[in-house]
């Protein structure tokens, strides 16, 4: 009676150590490559984009055009003068495997006619997880309007 007691206890503390933590930590993960993209962008770092973008990046603006990896670093070989800012306002992370979708919602401050107006935009930011990295290999953004 006590070794089937025990036995039961065992089970049911493998299948609770076995479900939550690893798909919370790849939450966590994620959320950490989130931020990470953020300060990349807020501080217009190419190299750091670079390592966080997967080499077949597919990147949709709001108006519809796409680009892809290099196009969107060759785009940051020249930094404007005033570079916009953006705070993640939200981030929602489901997984499926080696697979992450992020739904995130950002603020971007930026300058227009040398007055400072901020936007806000919902992403969805596709992650793809090589070996121990995980790398953004899609985002789709869009303008949200007030």
């Amino acid at each position: 009676m006590i070794g089937e007691l025990l036995l039961v206890v065992t089970l049911l503390h493998r299948a609770q150590g076995q479900g939550s933590p690893p798909q919370e930590n790849r939450i966590k993960a994620i959320e950490r490559r989130e931020e990470e993209l953020t300060l990349a962008f807020n501080r217009f770092d190419a190299a750091a984009l670079d390592r966080l973008w997967g080499d077949d990046l597919a990147f949709v603006f709001p108006n519809g055009t796409l680009a892809t990896k290099a196009e969107r670093l060759a785009s940051l070989k020249s930094r404007p003068q005033n570079v916009p800012t953006s705070t993640n306002e939200s981030v929602d992370v489901k997984i499926y495997g080696d697979v992450a979708v992020a739904i995130v919602v950002s603020k971007w401050n930026v300058l227009s006619d040398g007055k400072p107006s901020s936007l806000r935009f919902r992403a969805t930011h596709v992650w793809s997880k090589t070996g121990d990295q995980w790398r953004l290999v899609s985002a789709h953004v869009s303008q949200m309007k007030d």
